[in-house]
């Protein structure tokens, strides 16, 4: 294994540590989170003992943001691990519109790609409309990769706009087709 494997092994480490101290948060300190959702740090959001928590994961802007966003989610829900999913947000939006055909709804998506995101000052209008998209999906029981958001949410900015590529990729890529079966097959 090569040291940038390593490296970015010990990251997705510390990543998923964080999530898991966030989700060990008791009801009041999520719903403080709830209610601080869409401040820029903690201790504008009222929560300046999630600084405790943070251990240099991200700016304390985006971890915030994250945790203020997992907050969304009821506390039962997360305590029963229902608001985690496997893929990039792209792909929880995809699930969180199955069955809708509002368009309106499916431009949120689009606007959101375009949205401005300083992850060390928390400033742009990223975080007020990841918050309105997280707040829905939760509304439909669809999950987020906390751990993956955090990652993409400290990389917004990237020239090559990989992020944003991702995401767009999972929304509007095609479900992958079910693989056919021999029998399948052979009565072709």
């Amino acid at each position: 294994m090569t040291t940038a494997e390593m490296t970015r092994e010990a990251e997705a480490s510390e990543r998923e540590e964080y999530i898991k101290r966030l989700e060990k948060l008791g009801t009041g300190e999520l719903a403080m989170l709830r209610r601080g959702c869409g401040e820029r740090d903690p201790v504008e959001g009222r929560c300046p003992w999630l600084l405790n928590l943070i251990h240099g994961v991200a700016s304390e802007a985006t971890a915030f943001l994250v945790a203020s966003l997992l907050a969304q989610y009821k506390t039962q829900v997360i305590k029963a691990g229902r608001h985690r999913a496997e893929s990039n947000f792209g792909a929880t939006w995809k699930r969180a519109l199955a069955g809708t055909n509002s368009d309106s709804i499916k431009r949120r998506f689009h606007i959101l790609l375009d949205a401005q995101y300083d992850p060390w000052t928390g400033e742009g209008d990223l975080p007020h409309r990841l918050r309105q998209m997280v707040r829905y999906a939760a509304g439909k029981s669809v999950g987020v990769d906390w751990a993956l958001l955090l990652r993409d949410l400290r990389s917004w900015n990237s020239p090559t706009k990989w992020v944003q590529k991702e995401w767009a990729r999972a929304f509007f890529g095609r479900e992958p087709e079910k693989a056919s079966t021999k029998s399948e097959v052979e009565k072709e």
